[in-house]
């Protein structure tokens, strides 16, 4: 049966001078849906996410969220229904674990950047509603993170990914965009991030998991999308993206004999 499609993207374009980020790149990423995106240094992913979530313009093609266009600055973009993490995570170092994954759930519901950071203010200095307060206690546990009182700026950089993750979930989104979650993870912490996107995919939301470790990435997705030099070298089944002659090309540089 196929997945109702939440994330399409067609014909995606994104050039910095005469340099080619992304070409021609179509996407997408159905309902309960884990899209595992791959590629070397350079591919291309990075950008690819940043022209889906707003950090950066489109200079072509179209972008749809549950059919409608996806457009504007990230904070929209996150009131639409996507949620991300990122590289180095971005989390406010004087918050604590409690107030960051807060900060993700209170973030839906208000309509803008300074709305968001009052309702964050009212929220440290007035009590917080229950119902947010058993869902911050709820996704602590669901992805391992312990300490809720720790301030961010004291975590190790594993923990801080993790949280961030949580931070994305408490947002509920239509699909969450995770940006090299398990790099500095531990043991602890990949299990926490594979219990997240096992959560958005219970939900019969989507997500789109980009990772160096390719191996890693085949054990959680449904599809591996590789890029290579801005465009789509394969799309479909992890087992056989791995065994795959693009995998051996675009990896290690090797050809098919006849080529």
């Amino acid at each position: 049966m196929s997945r109702p499609i939440l994330l399409s993207g067609e014909r995606l374009q994104k050039r910095y001078g005469g340099v080619i980020a992304v070409s021609d790149v179509s996407i997408q990423v159905g309902a309960g849906e884990i899209l595992g995106l791959v590629g070397p240094n350079g591919a291309g992913k990075t950008t690819l996410i940043d022209v889906i979530t707003g950090a950066q313009q489109l200079d072509g093609g179209e972008l749809l969220l549950s059919g409608r266009v996806l457009s504007g600055p990230p904070s929209r973009r996150g009131r639409q229904g996507l949620a991300r993490t990122f590289q180095y995570p971005q989390l406010a170092q004087e918050l604590t674990v409690r107030e960051s994954i807060l900060l993700g759930r209170v973030a839906r519901r208000l309509d803008s950047p300074l709305s968001l950071w009052l309702g964050l203010l009212r929220g440290l200095f007035m009590p917080v509603r229950a119902d947010d307060e058993a869902a911050v206690e709820r996704i602590a546990r669901d992805t391992r993170i312990g300490g809720l009182q720790r301030r961010c700026g004291d975590l190790t950089l594993g923990d801080q990914r993790l949280v961030e993750v949580a931070r994305a979930l408490a947002q509920d989104p239509a699909v969450m965009i995770l940006d090299e979650p398990f790099a500095g993870a531990d043991a602890t912490g990949v299990a926490g991030i594979g219990e997240a996107i096992r959560i958005v995919q219970r939900q019969g939301h989507g997500v789109i998991l980009v990772d160096h470790n390719v191996d890693l990435v085949a054990a959680h997705a449904d599809r591996i999308m590789m890029l290579d030099q801005g465009q789509v070298a394969f799309d479909g089944d992890p087992g056989e993206c791995l065994k795959s002659e693009e995998m051996q090309r675009v990896y290690f540089g090797k050809r098919s004999h006849g080529r």
